[in-house]
């Protein structure tokens, strides 16, 4: 099953009510912003049941941010309140919060880098029950991830990472499911523009106990070459192409192997318009008790007209493979999207008009569906 959740980003607001920036001495500054937002949309439930209605999000956010001294700090902590006009019983409120630690600030001559970042957030999704009423899956997730470089010499980087996520399911009917990544590469400078790389990835995801007896635990490997290549100041691309197989601690779901891919591009057309495109295929766990595989291409044009006007246009298609206890299943989707963003206060305030459409075809005959979402928003950049 897909899971949709909620992003401020991602949502249309009608109103940003205030912000306040404090110094504190040395040690870095607070803001407080509060952003809300409306959208309405012909398919709620992203599924063949296709209820209209109108949803309101508010999110107050205290943030903190600090380059004093050697490492630098990034933080926030939120509250969202989702609201539906007519299927009230979707309302919601969900936590959000995150932070960021980066040593050294920039580099002056050490040679090693740490990035730590983590955070707990609660996301809602609106879903339609047995009887045709509205509900919410609800789960709480908590992230823990490192990145760490050292470099070895002057052209040669080792790069070693680790990425904890649990998350904790507060829905009937959907599980925990607990994921620990740890990506190890070793990375060579060709000259100023070029590096290539040879990388080894493991991949362990556990499905809580309550399905221990048919649970989709797993054990994943990836073997991968890794190239990055900056032409110019016009193009750039990076690369990781290999080998993944994923293996199952219970025979109630079959080992699979296939094409790891990852590929990211980016062309700056002009000087106000920038091509971004990405193709991935990744193995993965959903809170359903499903292994699935996805395979994702994806394009993005942004333009800027001016010093206050910009508009970004996106295609996106995924196919998604889904191994289950009830036999496989296949979906596709085909997304767009366009947002226009008009920029006040240097930048720190962003009026965004937003359309999407969402297409869904897929073997099993809820997940078929089509979505028009569209609203107005108000945020604050920090």
């Amino acid at each position: 099953m897909k899971t949709n959740t909620f992003y401020i980003a991602a949502l249309m607001g009608t109103a940003t009510l205030a912000q306040a920036e404090y110094q504190i001495g040395d040690a870095g500054a607070l803001a407080i912003g509060l952003d809300a937002s409306v959208q309405s949309t012909d398919n709620v439930t992203m599924d063949s049941s296709a209820d209209s209605d109108t949803i309101t999000s508010l999110l107050p956010t205290l943030n903190y941010k600090s380059d004093a001294g050697a490492m630098s700090i990034e933080a926030f902590v939120g509250q969202e309140i989702i609201t539906y006009s007519d299927l009230s019983e979707n309302d919601s409120e969900d936590f959000k919060s995150n932070i960021k630690l980066s040593f050294p600030d920039e580099l002056a001559g050490e040679n090693f880098s740490l990035v730590l970042e983590g955070g707990v957030n609660e996301f809602t999704r609106a879903v339609t029950s047995q009887a045709g009423q509205g509900r919410v899956v609800s789960t709480e997730a908590t992230d823990l991830s490192l990145d760490a470089r050292y470099y070895i010499d002057e052209y040669t980087t080792l790069r070693v990472g680790a990425t904890q996520r649990e998350q904790e399911s507060q829905t009937a009917g959907y599980f925990d499911v607990e994921t620990l990544t740890i990506p190890v590469a070793v990375y060579f400078d060709l000259d100023d523009s070029i590096s290539i790389g040879v990388g080894y990835r493991q991949r362990m995801s556990e499905v809580d106990s309550l399905v221990a007896a048919e649970a989709a635990d797993s054990d994943d490997q990836a073997f991968f070459i890794g190239l990055e290549n900056e032409l110019s100041s016009i193009w750039s691309y990076t690369l990781e192409l290999g080998y993944q197989q994923r293996e199952f601690d219970n025979a109630a779901f079959d080992d699979e192997d296939g094409l790891f891919a990852s590929f990211e591009l980016n062309w700056q057309l002009s000087d106000m318009s920038q091509l971004s495109a990405e193709l991935s295929n990744e193995f993965g766990t959903t809170l359903a008790n499903q292994s699935s595989e996805t395979a994702r291409a994806a394009v993005q044009l942004n333009h800027t007209f001016d010093e206050r006007i910009s508009a970004a246009l996106g295609l996106s298609f995924e196919e998604v493979n889904y191994e289950q206890l009830s036999g496989s299943r296949e979906d596709e989707l085909f997304s767009s999207f366009l947002t226009i963003d008009y920029q006040l206060l240097e930048g720190k305030w962003v009026l965004r008009g937003s359309v999407s459409y969402d297409d869904s075809s897929s073997s099993a005959a809820a997940a078929n569906y089509d979505a028009v979402r569209s609203g107005i928003s108000s945020i604050v950049i920090f």
